[in-house]
């Protein structure tokens, strides 16, 4: 198991991080002393199984923090450690699995360590598959993925699109509504289809392909397979794949689709 610990308390930090190194679950133990580096390395797609993080630190508390990280990576388990029992409300809100008092108890550290364990073992496997030739569409274990907003879906496509590339606030306005001037209310237009796609990814159990850090969005291609992907590893062994219609629909995929067609006739040897 891969552990997290944020605290601006260097001895507070240090005595945590001793103690989850000495349990016999305990792989790997990481610790920051400021929030916003510890969501930089979670921001760069390194996966956490359990984050001890600190309430009370300045720039970020630990319950924005954890907001934050659960938008990186849901999977990653959350317990606070704190000197304040009042936090405790606010910390079950975002999904805590534990609240932990200080100065640390071994045996509450083992037992939170314990628990993440537990949690994650529970946790069934999703098969998430991407269909970008024809038109497009997400799979969980064989069921598509249903949209309530066209446009979350439409953004969705583009994020798969870009391969894991981020998409900031004005590149998703520009390609979702290109004759939109970039103004406040095309702005509001767009948290609500950020907000619809959080929705419909939460309900189909696949939130963590997700990633929105500092107004940049992108997918974590680890968590899914994807057609586009595969042939573009190998479209000559891969050539049927592809019979020349890709996300039909969507105007910004008009690029990518000449991109396919300039490479199919390739590898039919067509000049």
């Amino acid at each position: 198991m891969k552990v997290l610990i944020v605290d601006d308390e260097k001895m507070a930090a240090q005595e945590l991080y001793d103690i989850c190194l000495s349990h016999r679950l305990t792989d790997e133990a990481i610790a920051f002393g400021n929030p916003a580096d510890a969501l930089v390395f979670m921001a760069q797609k390194n996966q956490v199984d359990l984050a001890f993080l600190d309430i009370e630190m300045p720039v970020m508390t630990g319950i924005e923090l954890a907001r934050r990280i659960n938008a990186v990576n849901p999977e990653t388990k959350i317990v606070f450690v704190t000197g304040f029992k009042e936090y405790a409300y606010d910390a079950f809100c975002v999904n805590a699995i534990g609240y932990i008092l200080k100065p640390y108890e071994e045996e509450a550290v083992f037992a939170a360590i314990e628990k993440a364990a537990r949690f994650s073992d529970a946790q069934p496997h999703n098969e998430i598959t991407v269909k970008t030739f024809g038109h497009f569409d997400i799979f969980v274990n064989g069921r598509p993925v249903y949209f309530s907003s066209a446009k979350a879906k439409e953004f969705s496509a583009l994020l798969i699109e870009r391969q894991g590339g981020s998409v900031s606030t004005e590149q998703a306005i520009s390609a979702l509504w290109p004759d939109r001037s970039y103004d406040e209310a095309v702005q509001a237009l767009f948290r609500k289809v950020l907000k619809s796609l959080r929705v419909s990814l939460s309900d189909a159990g696949i939130s963590e392909i997700f990633i929105d850090v500092r107004n940049q969005r992108s997918v974590d291609t680890s968590k899914f397979t994807c057609d586009l992907y595969e042939y573009l590893k190998n479209p000559y062994e891969n050539g049927g794949m592809f019979s020349g219609e890709y996300m039909e629909g969507y105007a910004f995929a008009l690029d990518m689709k000449n991109r396919l067609l300039k490479l199919s006739n390739e590898t039919k040897g067509e000049k």
